[in-house]
């Protein structure tokens, strides 16, 4: 009996290690889930990546005024020129001329002016004549009655046809002074063509093309060179209309594909119909590896701003609103709105961040959960 008992206890016995070891060696079927912590000042940007080009600030169509024959061509491709040097003459010899017809009728006005007045003077020696003898005519007819009524009469006349010969020279002087201003106006006008032929650069700045060669008839109006100036360039982007009113000029800044970071120095005053797009601008700073006409990508900066935030697979939509999970000190997870700011670089802006400070956010595995799970957390 007592053998018995001996292997009956260490039967019991082994049994209860057995049930106890089949226990211990029970699994956690908690699902595991990455969690994380909120992060306190992350940078964010309201920011659009656009792409555009570079150009001169300032560049001109240096273009003949007067039509006519180019003369002389006095400048080359790639030459660097100065505000007034000359770049081309058109019809000179025509031009010359002109102005000497326009002196010389302006010396023939002057001499008609001379005789003008010559008659003027011999027209008021006849009238001053005429008017003595009226008033002699006059007298001996009504005190002696020694001349005839008819005497005293082509006196009369006499004086009259005297007076109006002294208005006509008056006249023709008036004439010959007007003449004498427009022969002067002709001549300005001459010498501001002959001016005019040669065309001068209009700033500071390098010859980039030249359009027309000496021997070529050009029109009024038709470029012969095109003038860059080096020395200010910008980058040119063209934005949606939706974004106009957020462009500040001045403010609003730029961060190029070149290095630079540079603030909004011009924008467009109208929107174009077609595109829904306006344009902007921002001047260069100098960089010899720059050159008008490449591609140039930027991000242009809206606002910028610190914050808290949270993966972006923190964040998930559910009953029509965002919530992130947060797991409790009991391995629960319950579920808290959050206001959803800007993205970046994985990382979603939370703005109702106090009710996740110091709280373990599920991070990863959060599409299969919901709130009430127990869940296994994990770092």
């Amino acid at each position: 009996m007592k053998r018995m008992m001996a292997v009956l206890a260490a039967a019991f016995a082994l049994a209860g290690c057995r049930e106890e070891k089949a226990e211990a060696a029970a699994p956690d079927t908690r699902p595991r889930v990455k969690v994380c912590a909120l992060s306190e000042g992350v940078p964010f940007e309201d920011a659009v990546t656009v792409q555009g080009s570079v150009r001169t600030k300032f560049v001109a169509a240096v273009a003949s005024r007067l039509p006519g024959t180019v003369d002389e061509v006095l400048a080359d491709e790639g030459d660097a020129v100065k505000a007034g040097q000359p770049l081309f003459q058109v019809d000179r010899v025509n031009l010359e001329n002109q102005v000497a017809i326009a002196r010389d009728d302006q010396a023939v006005a002057a001499a008609a002016r001379e005789e003008a007045l010559a008659a003027q003077a011999e027209a008021e020696a006849a009238q001053a004549k005429a008017a003595t003898d009226e008033a002699r005519f006059g007298k001996l007819y009504t005190e002696s009655r020694s001349v005839t009524k008819d005497a005293w009469e082509k006196a009369q006349l006499q004086l009259r046809s005297a007076d109006a010969a002294l208005a006509r020279a008056k006249a023709a002087v008036a004439t010959a002074d007007a003449k004498i201003l427009q022969a002067a106006t002709a001549l300005r006008i001459a010498e501001k063509n002959l001016a005019d032929s040669r065309g001068l650069a209009p700033f500071d700045g390098v010859i980039t093309q030249k359009l027309r060669d000496r021997g070529d008839y050009v029109g009024a109006g038709t470029a012969l060179f095109t003038l860059d100036d080096p020395r200010v360039r910008e980058a040119c982007f063209l934005l949606n209309a939706d974004r106009y009113a957020a462009v500040k000029v001045g403010e609003t800044e730029v961060e190029t594909s070149f290095g630079q970071r540079l603030p909004i120095t011009y924008k467009a005053p109208t929107v174009n119909a077609v595109s829904r797009t306006f344009e902007v601008r921002a001047v260069l700073k100098p960089d010899a590896a720059i050159a008008p006409g490449m591609l140039c990508d930027a991000r242009i900066i809206f606002s910028s701003r610190k914050g808290a935030a949270l993966p972006a697979g923190a964040v998930g939509f559910r009953g029509g609103k965002h919530v992130a999970f947060v797991v409790s000190p009991e391995g629960t997870v319950t579920a808290v709105d959050v206001r959803k700011g800007a993205t970046a670089e994985g990382l979603v802006e939370v703005l109702n961040p106090e009710a996740l400070k110091g709280a373990k956010v599920v991070s990863e595995g959060m599409l299969l959960l919901n709130p009430g799970d127990a869940v296994k957390a994990v770092e």
